[in-house]
């Protein structure tokens, strides 16, 4: 698996061999998963906005 973590306009963006699975809006704290299955509390990727 092949995470990616960008930051576009104060919104965080990771994608999972190539598609969208969380975003986070940095501003207000507000974020979306996208896929329930690629993240979920199994998953061994820490999202922080953060490096």
């Amino acid at each position: 698996m092949v995470f990616k973590k960008e930051t576009k306009d104060n919104e965080l963006y990771v994608y999972m061999n190539g598609k969208l699975i969380y975003k986070k809006w940095l501003n207000t704290g507000e974020s979306k998963v996208f896929d329930l299955i690629a993240y979920d509390k199994y998953t061994l990727k820490s999202i922080n906005e953060k490096e």
